[in-house]
Parts: C-alpha cells; structure tokens; sequence
C-alpha cells in the first residue's frame, strides 16, 4: 500500500485518523501498532513475519545486553556482534542471496540454486534501524525499552516504515510515552503530506512515464538528446518520488504528534558531491557516517597512509550494495566516493582551485546523472552504452523517435516546474520572504495552494496508471 493509492488515501489514513482521536490515549500507542502491522500486511502476510522476527531479535537483545553489560566486556561484545549478524543475516537472506549466489556461480562455475522469494519491503530501513538501537545500547546512549509494545511501535510506525526516514531510537522513543497532539501540529502535518503527494504525484510520476519509455529502448536506439532528457529526467523524478515519500512520512508523523527527522535538503543546489550527500537522504548518510565511517577510523586509527580515503570508498561500497543487489548499484555507490575522496584530497592540497560556484555546480550535476544513468540502469552493459551515447562515444543507431516526440508541452512544464521546486527560494529571496511573514497575503497564499496542490494531487491519484515508489525496492 503506498502513500498515494486510493485505497491509502482515501479508506486507510482516513479511517487510522478518526480510529486515533476517537479512542483513549492511554490505548493509542497499541492502536498505533496494529494499523502499523496492517499497512504492512497489506503486501502480503508472510512478509509480517519477517518484520516480527527482526522486533524480536532486537527486544530481546536489547534485554540481553542489558543482562550482561555489567559484567565482562567480552560477554557484552560477543552479544552485540551475535546481534548485528542475526540483523545482517536476515537482510541478507532475502535482500543479498540471490545476487550472491549468481555471482558465485559466475565465478567459480558452481550451480548454487536461486531462490523464488517475496522481496521484503523496508527491509533495508528496519534491519537499520534495529542496528543502531543494539549499537547504541553497547556505547551506552541509551537504555534498553522493556515494554514490547513500545519497542514494537519503534520499529513499525507505519510513517516510516518502508521508505524512512530510518529513525533512531533516541529519535522517537520520548515521543512514543509523551508526544504533542494539537491542531496546529495537525494542520502542518497535513500541509507536509499534500506536499509530498503533489511532489510525487505531479512531478515524479508524470517524468516516471518518459523515463521507463526511454529506458524501454535498447540504449543505442536513443538519440544523443534523448538520451540527455532520459538522465535529467530521471534525475528529477528519484529526487521528487524519494522526497515527495519523506514529506508524506513527516506529514503523517505530526497529524499523529510525531516529529520525524528530515531526510532532504534541496540536494540539488550542491556544488560538490560531498555536499550533495550532506543535503541528500541525510539519514542514510548520518547512519553510515555514525556505525561504519567512525568505527573503521578507531579501529584503523593506526593506518597513516590513504585510511581515511579507503574508509570512503568502504562506506560508499556499502551505500551501493544497500540500496540494491546488483554491480550497478555497488558501481554508482563507489562512483560517489571516489569525486569525494578526490574532493577531500584537493581541500588537503596547497595548491587551492578558486573555480567559480556555477562552474562547480555544473561538474556536480555532471558527476550526479552520470551515477544516476548508472542507478537507474538495467546493467552495467546498458549503462556504458547509454553513457557513451550521451557523450558522443557511442553512436547511436535506429533513433527514429526523435526528442519532440517525447518533450512535449507536459514534460516540458513539469520539467520546468521541477526545476524551480528544487531551489529554496526562502533562502534565496529571504528579505521577500521576512517582509511577508505572518502577514494575511502570506496565510492566504499558503491555503490557496494547499487547496490547490491537493486538488491536482487528487486528480493525477485517480486518473494516473503510473504509481511505484522507486525506493520501495531498496
């Protein structure tokens, strides 16, 4: 069930809402919990239980730590290490085993047998989370939850549950016992939500149209400008689709008095790579830096030569690998780190490049739909292919659908519109912005375009075929 179906908009959140307020608010972390295992159901309900065995591992290793904290170190440690394998293990199982095994296969000529298997949504946002509650708990930020209820909703909340934000338990643990429930929270959250839905369902879906279509075509048979549209295209709708998902998770989160972290920041407007993983999927990014980057630098604090460079490249290895069980995944993540490294060896450098901002910009954006042909994909072959096309290096061939068929007066617009909604004009124009502040012009220009952006949203929801989160699958 995603975020902007009929049957979530119209029959679940209304009913999860009304269900929310009506009843007891000693009982509402427990309502909380029981739609949050229906949504999640709704995908199929043996994929419930792989969730429930993910809460259990967790609770009963946070207790289990717990238990054994006060005595020796290597008990603790052999607990947290049996842990972190338990939740590796079971991503790996049903995110990695058959990408492993055909990989083995290639290699060495073996004929290990794949697996018919579910995919197992938010896998990936789970198994973190759980992760860094038994991390957290070994370096002693925070105490294990001994109500199961609690610990439950932790990792359930409906919000946040398949796409994240990947929330950490300090995150969201006082809000689970005492959380503010009030009109005005309501009122942004639902704001945030129409937000998000008009990104997605305006923007993302209608460029996720033009970009399977181009995709669709064997890489050498698009055009060189085609295959430019193809990469902006996409570039656009990731970033529309992936954030338009966290607003909506955001919004849900403060209509049920949560408070979310935010996992974007108008990644767009980076002029360096480094940034741009500053501003985008943030919490991805901070998980990365907090459990892998910072462990690998104590533990390899002795290394002098090229340690925090290899430490970079292993992060972005990882990052690759997580979002998905293919070469072109890992190749992209790798591909990230290396323009950070590289990056991060200039700064270091006395020899210092003034270039100007919008110079840097340019090899940004550049270095960024390069790696997004790279995600977006079938394999590496394909993405060579459609690469070389975009510079010239391969030629392509049978290219008779020519760019006018497919940048027409919609795409057009919503590539325009998509243009102008990954700026920060707050941040641009602050001074227009501060003069109109609490003034009636501002209040009523916000409610016209809530109502206005939710009306379009209603419309593209009910007559658009189109309707995937990308991230569904990582």
């Amino acid at each position: 069930m995603v975020f902007s179906s009929q049957i979530f908009l119209f029959i679940f959140l209304p009913f999860a809402l009304l269900g929310y307020y009506l009843i007891r608010k000693d009982l509402r972390n427990l309502y909380l919990l029981i739609i949050s295992f229906g949504f999640y159901a709704w995908a199929g309900p043996k994929l419930l239980l792989i969730l429930l065995a993910s809460i259990l591992i967790n609770y009963l290793g946070g207790l289990l730590i717990a238990a054994v904290r006060k005595n020796t170190d290597g008990l603790k440690r052999a607990a947290v290490i049996i842990l972190v394998i338990l939740n590796i293990l079971l991503l790996g199982y049903f995110k990695y085993f058959n990408f492993l095994a055909g990989t083995l296969n290639n290699i060495s000529g073996l004929n290990i047998p794949l697996k018919d298997m579910a995919f197992v949504l938010g896998i990936s946002f789970f198994t973190f989370s759980g992760i860094s509650y038994i991390l957290d708990l070994n370096s002693g930020k925070i105490e294990p939850q001994k109500n199961p209820l609690k610990f439950s909703l932790y990792m359930s909340f409906f919000p946040k549950l398949i796409q994240g934000p990947i929330s950490r338990y300090n995150d969201i643990n006082k809000q689970i016992t005492n959380r503010d429930e009030s009109v005005n929270k309501f009122a942004l959250g639902a704001y945030r939500f129409v937000v998000g839905l008009a990104k997605k369902v305006v923007i993302a879906d209608q460029l996720g149209v033009l970009v399977n279509q181009i995709y669709a075509n064997p890489a050498v048979n698009n055009s060189l400008p085609v295959a430019w549209l193809g990469a902006i295209g996409y570039a656009f709708q990731i970033y529309f689709d992936f954030s338009g998902y966290t607003d909506m998770a955001i919004g849900l989160g403060k209509m049920f008095g949560f408070d979310l972290v935010e996992n974007f920041n108008y990644p767009y407007i980076s002029t360096s790579i480094t940034e741009f993983w500053r501003r985008w999927h943030i919490t991805l990014g901070a998980w990365f830096r907090d459990y892998v980057f910072y462990k690998l630098e104590f533990k390899r604090r002795k290394v002098k030569i090229l340690r925090q460079e290899t430490n970079t490249l292993i992060v972005f290895f990882l990052t690759g690998l997580w979002h998905g069980a293919a070469w072109n995944y890992i190749i992209w993540g790798l591909w990230h780190g290396v323009f950070i490294v590289m990056e991060s060896v200039f700064r270091s450098t006395k020899i210092k490049f003034h270039l100007p901002v919008y110079i840097k910009w340019l090899i940004t954006m550049l270095a960024l739909l390069i790696g997004w042909v790279l995600f977006r994909s079938p394999d590496l072959k394909y993405a060579g292919e459609y690469i070389g096309i975009m510079f010239g290096f391969v030629r392509s061939v049978n290219n008779g659908i020519p760019l006018s068929w497919y940048l027409n007066a919609k795409i057009a617009t919503v590539l325009g519109v998509a243009g102008l909604a990954s700026v920060p004009w707050k941040i641009v124009f602050p001074s227009v912005v501060k003069r109109y502040e609490g003034t009636l012009a501002r209040i009523i220009f916000q409610d016209v375009s809530f109502v206005i952006l939710l009306i379009l949203s209603i419309i593209f929801v009910v007559s658009s075929s189109y309707n995937s989160f990308i991230y569904f699958k990582f």
